[in-house]
Formats: structure tokens, sequence, C-alpha cells
């Protein structure tokens, strides 16, 4: 989900069930070992979000198992691709967004998933690959600052967000084609279940439109302050960061209408120099008491099924999983971006310069 933090250490079909998976006959992880010594360097998208990551996973695994952990990111491609070409990658556990783990799995990023030391049976089977480990349900929403619109006169649909007589002023996007250009199909009347595959142009052509007032975000942690200092009033952002800055008193609201939800996996990047440690960070970060303590202090929904019991209701409206909220929306296609990723963020990249 979605990018923040920048310190540098020396070493660097969705989610709608709440039942709980059945872990009988189950392989346990291996027997817990003493790490005291070894450092595991964890890299994630920043923020409030990599907080609450270090607070319910990475504190807890620490105290554990005596490792220490070293918070790292933003979680970056290019940097991501670059460090494995090196052949000694900086980081241990990374998480990334799915586009990037379909994409990466053919370029021989990742180390396999170790199933002996990684639970895998508490995790709803669709979001187990080979190669990660789903850790969270979210989505890509309209959110617009609630004292910009009277009532009932408020955006509630990314043609909204285009339109600049009705809506003026600054709006803010991704600095990414992943999701930028569906939802700029979507503004030109495409519809969703017509997306794919993309019609690049067209969407480019939109994104001409609203392209001199829409500030481009690089990290989740960025937009979500583009609306704490109500530097635009509508735009492209992750539900759990307008959920925080909700919680930290911005006045902010979310349209559910064409939602893009996804999910977020935990990696290892291939060449790790702590593999088997990587590999139990990524264990404590599947099980249910740890998911739902993330869930109630950022708003992005488990993958492990038993954590929903343990989840405030008070933070249901704000989850993608919600069943109302996800038939509003519907799941990024990721193969599409496995297959496409690379050419368009160079086309992305080229389209921004000009």
């Amino acid at each position: 989900m979605i990018p923040g933090s920048s310190i540098r250490p020396t070493r660097r079909g969705l989610l709608g069930s709440a039942a709980a998976l059945s872990l009988a006959g189950a392989a346990a992880p291996a027997a817990a070992q003493n790490l005291r010594g070894t450092t595991v360097v964890f890299a994630s998208w920043g923020g409030s979000y990599q907080e609450a990551q270090k607070a319910c996973y990475c504190d807890p695994f620490a105290a554990e198992t005596g490792a220490r952990v070293v918070q790292d990111g933003p979680m970056n491609v290019a940097r991501f691709r670059t460090m494995i070409e090196s052949g000694t990658p900086d980081w241990d556990v990374a998480d990334i967004t799915i586009d990037f783990l379909h994409a990466g799995v053919p370029d021989n990023l990742f180390e396999r998933i170790d199933t002996s030391l990684v639970d895998t049976s508490r995790i709803d089977p669709r979001f187990v690959h080979e190669y990660g480990i789903g850790c969270i349900a979210w989505s890509y929403n309209l959110a617009f600052n609630g004292r910009a619109y009277r009532a009932g006169a408020e955006p509630k649909t990314w043609a909204d967000l285009f339109d600049l007589r009705r809506f003026p002023g600054k709006r803010t996007l991704s600095n990414n084609p992943v999701a930028t250009l569906e939802v700029a199909l979507m503004a030109d009347g495409v519809a969703p279940d017509k997306l794919y595959p993309l019609d690049v142009d067209r969407a480019f052509r939109k994104l001409d439109s609203i392209k001199a007032q829409t500030i481009f975000w690089t990290t989740n942690s960025q937009s979500q302050q583009l609306f704490v200092d109500e530097e635009v009033n509508l735009g492209l952002i992750l539900n759990g960061r307008a959920y925080d800055a909700a919680r930290k008193g911005a006045d902010i609201a979310l349209s559910w209408e064409q939602n893009i939800q996804s999910i977020d996996y935990l990696v290892v990047p291939r060449g790790s120099r702590n593999k088997a440690a990587a590999m139990r960070l990524i264990d404590t970060m599947t099980k249910a008491d740890n998911q739902a303590k993330l869930a109630n202090m950022i708003a992005y929904a488990p993958t492990n099924p038993a954590a929903f019991a343990a989840i405030d209701p008070k933070i249901s409206p704000w989850l993608s999983t919600e069943p109302d909220n996800a038939r509003k929306g519907f799941v990024i296609n990721a193969e599409y971006w496995r297959d496409n990723q690379r050419r368009l963020l160079e086309r992305w990249t080229a389209w921004k310069l000009a």
C-alpha cells in the first residue's frame, strides 16, 4: 500500500469473507530460536502505515526473538530492482503491491516463501503466493475536503475529479500509472468491467485535461499531508491513509464509488543475507491478533480471516472489504500490470516531463 519514511540503515479475486480458516492439520512453523545479534531490515511505505507495522509486527517479533528490526523505505520498484541486480540487497523483508509481485516473479526478484517457517494456513488461500504472503487489503479512493463542498454537492465519482468547472482548484493523483490510468479512463466514461486492456492513449489524453491543476504525490504520507494541509480539495488516496488523516483531525471524507481494490504482499528480496529470520518476521505478520491490531490502527483489512473478529466495529465503514464498499469497487488487474508495468512506467515518466 501505497510510500513515506526515508530512514537509511547501515545495511539495507478480493477479501470479502470474515470466516476463520481451520488450522486443523496445518504444519506449525519451526520452533522459535534465539535471533539475538541478528538484524532484519524491513522496508515499507513509511508514515502512519509503517509506524503501525512496527508497533504490531516488528516490535513483538524483536521482543520474542531478540532480533533487531531496522525500518527503511519508502518502498520503490526501481530501487528494489537495482539492489537485486547488485547482488547485495539492503532489505530482508519488503511490503510490495500485488502488481509488483506479479511483475517481479518472472524476473526472479524474490525468495520462495519457506513454509517450514511461515504458517501459510492462517492466510486466506487467495493471498498465499509461492513468493509472497498477502498482508493487507486496501483500496484507491476519491477523497475530498468535507468543508470545501456543501451537502449534496460533494464529488462522488472519478469524473468529478476531472471536472474543473464544478470542482475548481488543486487536486491530487499518484505519481504512478498504476491505478491512475484506470481512474482517467473511468472519468472518461469507461465502465470498470471494460477497462482492460487499458486504452493508454485515451487515458493520457484525459490526464492532459487536469495535468496543470494536479499535484502528483510520490509517497502515501505525502498524499495524506496534502489533505491535512488543505493544499488540495479532492483527489486519489488510499483508504487507510484517509482514515488516519480523519483520526488525526482532518476534515476528509471518502467516496467508495468505483474504488480500486488491491492487496499488499510481504516478500523476501532475492539474496537476503538473513533469509530465515526474514521468513520468521513474515510469520509474525500473519498472526490474527497482530493483523487485527494493525487494522484498528490504520483501517487496512487483514488477510487472516480470524483477525476480523477483533476489529473495532467503528473501523468497518473505512475498510475496502466491508460488503457495501466492496460491491462498489473492483479488483485491480495485476496480470495486466505484470505484463505492462515497465513499459507504462517509462511512458508515464516521459509524459510527466513533457
